[in-house]
């Protein structure tokens, strides 16, 4: 049985556990802050900074709404207080062309980028470590000191939270938020004053300009007022209902207040352009083009456009986020679809999760079960009391995931983990549970530190480890970008004198910045800056392909090699001599697509000769293997299939 809860004489928590505890936080943020100083910026950080800086110094929101206004806004900071400069092209602004804006932002104008993406990803990985307070703090009161330091240990060595953790990026502000308002929700609705419900009514609003799945407080919400109604009411009938009234009433307060710190992120102003910024003539997707996909939720939207019931671009990111949502390219297990897979979070649940961590899950399992058999009703109440908020949290959070259609990494289920690490805690009731779960924080600690500095790449053996994660995930699950540093040192090591060096780098980091200058670039339609349509040969040497491109996630001839491709390829192939010359370059940008596309159907069925990172898969190439891509019929034991 746990031990019972301290009584309220007792100090919450006594120096050693202090000590403890901060040490632990600490070693949190440190390791995730120093692994990012050998990352190049992921493909979603200068949007987020760029924008955030937008949002600070002009109050305009028209860049990059589709993210949590929230995170960039304290991305923006350092930028802010740095005095740096800003591209102002009207031309630019006018269409919200926030991708060029940002690189312009970040390499055309001298500004101080790797500082200004090191205090952000800083910043951002306080956010982790409050999350760790939070989980400590809860696992303590259910488990004991021990317990509450025990889950606290899983979570500081938890690879997916320390990578996300130390990214300028919106997911781990959003999943803190999305388990803290819960959590404070509930106490609200047991307390019922008016202290709580403004407490509570601040980290709702907080949540919903985290990230916009802080939406999903709506489902979670109207399952604790029901909750609330069912085990805190033990009077029948109509006093049930009468309490399911008065939360219902209570969520109501709560949601008028959250709309009003929405507000207040965008100066309680419903233009998304600021004053004194250039005109918006239109966001960077349009609003008919996203409404012609989102069915009849785009009659919810204009109404509230048509009222102002929030501000312009938070409207247009949530309808931004549901289109962008209703179909996307995505990758997994040699699969390509547009729609998703049911499986795919389970998958990455069960892979991404280290060793260590999944065996102290089904000891808890295990002991949890056993003991629950024990209790009293009054005791299964009591227990069920204080864990809803968090288990209908994370029961939303992983259905919504299971129905979604985006389906590109763990870093959208992040919200399920505190639980988990809160159950975990209660192995220290028991001596013997205690002692073997300390061993699996050993093994998770080797394991966390042997991937590190690539927590991205952090795959377990059951799915054949990090070297082998590129057969099975790409995107933001393996490849967001991050792994120029680590390519550059391959090739300081690697590459031999004279070696022709070809990259396909899937990012809005530019590759010179970080010392990686290849000879070509193979094509890719994420490159911000496009490189010259001018002729040049595949030669036998080192092609670098990050893990995205090689996947062909969002290549234009994915899938099977077929006959209409191979009709086109060697249509074009006659023009070779009018490419080399400068002529047709239009065409050329088509043949130099298809010719890497059949490179990568061939690539596909061999190992790399190395990577970089394991996002960056590196293959050393002869002439003969060359001629065998790019003329010969394309076979192989792993095509990538398309659903």
């Amino acid at each position: 049985m746990p031990p019972e809860p301290p009584s309220r004489s007792r100090r919450w928590c006594d120096p050693a556990t202090t000590a403890a505890v901060t040490a632990l936080l600490a070693l949190f943020w440190w390791l995730a802050v120093s692994a990012s100083l050998e990352h190049s910026h992921t493909s979603d950080e200068l949007p987020h900074i760029t924008s955030g800086y937008a949002y600070d110094r002009f109050g305009d929101f028209r860049m990059q709404p589709e993210n949590g206004n929230l995170p960039q806004r304290l991305f923006g900071l350092p930028a802010l207080v740095s005095h740096v400069r800003f591209p102002l092209d009207p031309s630019l602004w006018e269409h919200s062309t926030y991708w060029l804006i940002g690189w312009d932002f970040f390499y055309s104008l001298n500004n101080p980028t790797d500082w200004l993406v090191l205090c952000a990803r800083a910043l951002n990985a306080l956010f982790g470590v409050a999350l760790g307070l939070f989980i400590f703090a809860v696992a303590r009161a259910w488990h004991g000191r021990t317990g509450g330091l025990l889950a606290l240990a899983f979570y500081a060595f938890a690879p997916n939270f320390l990578e996300h953790s130390a990214l300028a990026t919106s997911d781990m502000t959003a999943t803190f938020f999305l388990t803290l308002a819960p959590w404070l929700f509930w106490r609200h609705l047991g307390r019922r004053d008016l202290r709580s419900g403004l407490l509570a009514g601040l980290v709702s609003g907080l949540t919903l300009v985290a990230k916009f799945n802080g939406i999903l407080l709506a489902p979670i919400y109207a399952l604790l007022v029901v909750g609330d109604a069912w085990s805190r009411s033990t009077a029948p009938g109509g006093t049930r209902w009468r309490r399911l009234a008065g939360s219902f009433g209570l969520a109501v307060g709560q949601a008028a207040i959250a709309i009003a710190v929405v507000w207040a992120f965008y100066d309680f102003r419903f233009s998304a352009r600021g004053p004194g910024t250039p005109p918006l003539a239109s966001f960077a997707w349009s609003w008919p083009e996203m409404f012609a996909l989102i069915g009849w939720k785009r009659h919810l939207i204009q109404a509230a456009l048509d009222w102002k019931f929030l501000p312009e671009a938070w409207l247009y990111g949530f309808t931004n986020v549901l289109a962008g949502a209703a179909m996307r390219p995505e990758f997994f297990a040699g699969e390509l679809s547009l729609h998703g897979w049911w499986q795919y979070f389970p998958a990455i649940f069960l892979l991404k999760t280290p060793l260590g961590m999944l065996g102290a899950l089904l000891l808890a399992l295990i002991a949890g079960l056993a003991g629950f058999r024990r209790l009293s009703p009054a005791d299964r109440r009591a227990r069920w009391q204080r864990a809803c908020p968090l288990v209908v949290g994370a029961g939303v959070v992983w259905i919504v995931a299971l129905t979604s259609n985006l389906n590109i990494g763990d870093r959208h289920i992040l919200a399920v983990y505190p639980i988990l690490f809160i159950a975990i805690g209660g192995l220290a009731t028991r001596r013997w549970l205690a002692v073997a779960a300390g061993a699996l924080v050993l093994v998770e600690v080797q394991a966390t530190l042997a991937v590190r500095p690539h927590y991205l790449a952090a795959f377990n053996a059951l799915g054949g480890g990090p070297a082998r994660a590129y057969r099975l995930f790409a995107d933001s699950a393996l490849d967001w970008g991050q792994d120029l540093p680590a390519l550059r040192s391959w090739l300081a090591a690697e590459r031999r004198p004279g070696e022709h060096f070809y990259l396909g780098y899937f990012s809005s980091a530019w590759p010179p910045h970080y010392g990686v200058r290849p000879d070509q670039f193979l094509p890719a339609d994420n490159y911000i800056v496009q490189t010259p349509a001018t002729w040049y040969d595949y030669e036998p040497g080192l092609y670098c392909i990050s893990a995205t491109l090689l996947d062909e996630v969002y290549s234009r001839y994915r899938g099977p090699w077929t006959a209409p491709y191979e009709r086109r390829y060697r249509e074009l192939q006659a023009f070779r001599s009018e490419f080399a010359q400068g002529r047709e370059p239009n065409a050329f940008i088509v043949y130099n697509r298809l010719r890497f596309s059949r490179l990568c159907k061939y690539l596909q069925s061999r190992p790399p000769d190395g990577d970089a990172g394991h996002s960056i898969l590196i293959f050393r190439l002869t002439a003969a293997e060359l001629h065998t891509a790019l003329e010969a019929p394309v076979t192989g034991g792993y095509p990538v299939r398309e659903r």
